[in-house]
């Protein structure tokens, strides 16, 4: 008997649906079911889901799918030789000195110094260099952070590729040829990460 007037808690309606309660607790729910509509709605509702669960015929995948499934998504890193599924990274400037006062006592005339860029994506870091010269840009870093070798493309706005070249034994790389002025996007690709350097101003 309800000492309290009110709606019937959810989890009373869930008994009730579900055919939990004793016949003298499911008459007196029904007895207020009658009178409001609120939980009249509500018991239809669990009543029609507890009829669909019950006609449910579908299956569970095997335990041990779903366990390797779990595995694989939380695979990050190389594992028994083979790679761990490819993270793709858009990296942020951190650290720019073009941004800097610019240095007393530098002659007029003289050719103005590379310019530094540092760009960090997740655990990787990469230190870019931009040096102006005659014939367009050399484009230099190094990735710093876990690196087992990879190679870097630089991609112009028209999707084509303007420079590569492999990372070394220490993760550095120089893009050959010089690339002339314009944006770019710049690409490395390594065992477990893609990174990735949008819109790259290559301008004097």
């Amino acid at each position: 008997m309800r000492l309290t007037p009110g709606h019937i808690p959810f989890t009373r309606l869930a008994d009730l649906a579900e055919g939990r309660l004793s016949p003298e607790e499911a008459a007196e729910e029904r007895a207020h079911l009658a009178d409001c509509k609120t939980c009249s709605a509500q018991a239809a509702q669990l009543g029609h889901l507890a009829a669909l669960m019950r006609a449910d015929a579908s299956e569970d995948a095997p335990a041990e799918l779903v366990a390797s499934a779990v595995r694989m998504f939380r695979a990050r890193r190389v594992q028994d030789g083979q790679p761990g599924l490819l993270r793709r990274l858009v990296a942020a400037l951190t650290f720019d000195s073009s941004s800097l006062q610019p240095a007393f006592g530098v002659r007029s005339g003289q050719a103005a110094p590379a310019r530094q860029m540092l760009f960090s994506a997740g655990d990787l870091d990469v230190d870019l260099r931009l040096a102006p010269g005659g014939e367009g840009w050399t484009v230099s870093g190094q990735v710093l952070g876990p690196c087992k070798g990879g190679e870097v493309e630089l991609v112009g706005a028209d999707g084509a590729t303007a420079a590569r070249a492999t990372l070394n034994e220490l993760c550095e790389f120089t893009l050959l040829p010089p690339t002339p002025d314009g944006t770019y996007s710049l690409r490395l690709r390594m065992d477990s990460a893609e990174v990735e350097i949008p819109e790259l101003s290559l301008r004097a």
